[in-house]
């Protein structure tokens, strides 16, 4: 018999989604499921934080509500959708301080309310550890809805902001440095609510979805579910000096920040090639395009080099 720790957290879910028959518009699989209400879709996903997974003790109350809320929120960006509302649930240990949670609170309510939507509600119950369920709920015209299929031979690769820098605030909190970017961009990422609904109305992006477990392994769900390959140019991955700095100081790699660790909540997505002037219309300088769809397999070009990307990002249960 197999153990978690023995398969991983992907194979795990391939597992789950593989005995879930679903007659939703959208089913398991992609980053928010859709249903059809009143001649739009409405999407919902939800994702769990724990103090032992995923939040360090450098985290303050705040910055914890501020983290639940926004990868969370995260999820209905990728599928190009308006937010409706968060719901919060709570398990907590009965010593759990309450003006903690009271922070907790306030640090949710902060993010939903700088993409306009509201907390809707949500539960407690008694627990040995900190852990917090959120749910998120948007919606989208049927026709402008994101999805991780839809790529094709020619698209571009895009992503917004930058990447590697939430793992270099991670690697910033562990090793003591004082780089508050970076630290930022670990413990309050930003979910990219208007990016994700400017794509959706530019009818430019043909798939999508949010860089939650790295860069790399992102590129391969996109290409699993498409069906096409991906050249990614190294070169033109945007990454901020801190990183590399960061790297240096705590004995990391570069490229393992940049394309495996995670964290960074961007948006990952693939346009139309005669439709670039109008995603930088509606998403003017916010995005860089790092590569195109073309063959099967993936790949990363560097110093003129060809070589395979690996499908390696953070899995829970394995680390």
């Amino acid at each position: 018999m197999h153990t978690l720790a023995d398969v991983g957290e992907k194979a795990a879910v391939a597992a789950i989604l593989s005995r879930l028959p679903s007659s939703a518009a959208v089913g398991p699989g992609d980053d928010a499921a859709a249903i059809e209400v009143g001649g739009k879709y409405v999407v919902a996903s939800t994702d769990i934080v724990s103090r032992l997974a995923h939040l360090p003790g450098a985290m303050t109350p705040r910055d914890i509500g501020w983290f639940v809320a926004a990868v969370n929120l995260s999820d209905v960006a990728a599928m190009g959708a308006r937010p409706l509302g968060v719901l919060l649930s709570f398990c907590l240990p009965r010593d759990y301080l309450l003006q903690d949670l009271e922070e907790i609170m306030a640090g949710a309510r902060d993010c939903v309310a700088s993409v306009g939507t509201e907390i809707l509600g949500g539960d407690t119950k008694e627990s040995r550890e900190l852990v917090i369920s959120g749910t998120a709920l948007g919606e989208v015209e049927k026709e402008r809805i994101l999805l991780r299929r839809g790529a094709k031979e020619g698209d571009l690769l895009a992503v917004t902001g930058t990447m590697g820098l939430a793992a270099a605030g991670f690697a910033a909190v562990m090793n003591g440095l004082d780089v508050p970017a970076a630290v930022d961009a670990f413990v309050r990422p930003k979910p990219r609510i208007r990016e994700g609904m400017a794509l959706s109305a530019s009818g430019a992006a043909t798939s999508a979805m949010d860089v939650t477990d790295g860069l790399a392994y992102s590129v391969h769900e996109l290409s699993r579910q498409s069906g096409v390959g991906f050249a990614i140019d190294w070169d033109a991955i945007p990454v901020r000096p801190e990183v590399r700095a960061i790297a240096e100081a705590a004995g990391e790699r570069e490229e393992d920040m940049v394309l495996h660790y995670g964290g960074d909540y961007e948006l990952l997505f693939t346009l139309r090639p005669d439709m670039l002037d109008r995603a930088r219309g509606a998403l003017g300088d916010g995005f860089s395009v790092i590569g195109r769809a073309e063959g099967k397999k993936n790949v990363l070009i560097r110093d003129g080099k060809v070589s395979h990307l690996e499908s390696r990002g953070y899995e829970h249960f394995r680390g």
